[in-house]
């Protein structure tokens, strides 16, 4: 027998059943054939057993009362009837239902045991934090005494490092303007000789031109020294700028994770 054969038969057999429950139970067990796949089919029918006997379990629960049940593989059962087998079973529990018992009121006590560790835990950070709370306030005050008392040796190692900051810089600066100065001075001599070599060109050729060539080439020069102190303007100094920044920045950081 195949599926089509038993839903044939089985829809037969429910003819004497309300179009209702009969469509419902139809299409219960079709639903229940596309779910196992086409493979399946023999092992749904093996478990469904013969459409003789699924329609009269289904007729039979129905009978019972059809308005508060559901279909199932063994038939239509009703609600009523599922609650009395579960009173029966609790009224006569076998091993598994009172071993379930024992672990569950074996789980039942490891929560209670959780909980009681949760709270202590809970209390326990309570404690720990109020007690680093003073600890904090006990630290903030030995700090600001040291600090007092320490002041003329910090406050002379913070001017050394912002001494030589400035030093680093004023150094800086001071080659800045040399090459600056260097650049401006090639330039402006260039372009004088080129000035100079225009206007000798006419009384003597071959000088005019050497003096033009050589004011190019240090107008050239110059130029590119002017160039140079501008990229390191532009660059250099700025990223300097962010380091020392930077540096005095993470130094105050450590200093306020101490405290």
């Amino acid at each position: 027998m195949n599926r089509a054969e038993f839903m044939s038969r089985l829809a037969a057999l429910l003819q004497d059943v309300p179009s209702a429950e009969r469509e419902e139970a139809l299409q219960y067990y079709n639903d229940y054939f596309d779910d196992a796949g086409e493979g399946n089919e023999q092992g749904v029918i093996a478990s469904l057993g013969s459409p003789e006997e699924l329609a009269k379990s289904i007729k039979a629960g129905l009978a019972d009362g059809g308005n508060g049940g559901e279909f199932t593989e063994s038939g239509f059962q009703n609600y009523s009837q599922g609650n009395k087998n579960q009173i029966m079973s609790t009224d006569q529990p076998s091993n598994g239902a009172q071993t379930g018992g024992f672990q569950g009121e074996a789980y039942g006590a490891y929560g209670q045991q959780a909980k009681a560790g949760n709270a202590y835990g809970q209390q326990e950070g309570m404690n720990g934090k109020q007690s680093r709370k003073q600890m904090s306030g006990g630290q903030i005050a030995l700090i600001i005494v040291l600090a007092v008392l320490t002041s003329p040796i910090w406050i002379g190692v913070l001017a050394g490092v912002f001494g030589g900051a400035v030093g680093i810089l004023g150094g800086l600066l001071g080659i800045f303007v040399a090459f600056l100065a260097v650049g401006v001075v090639l330039t402006v001599v260039g372009v004088a000789l080129v000035i100079a070599g225009i206007a000798a060109v006419f009384a003597a050729p071959l000088g005019g031109l050497t003096l033009v060539g050589g004011g190019l080439i240090m107008t050239a020069v110059g130029l590119v020294f002017v160039w140079l102190m501008v990229l390191v303007v532009g660059t250099a100094i700025p990223a300097l700028i962010r380091g020392l920044v930077n540096l005095c920045s993470r130094l105050l950081h450590r200093g306020g994770e101490r405290a």
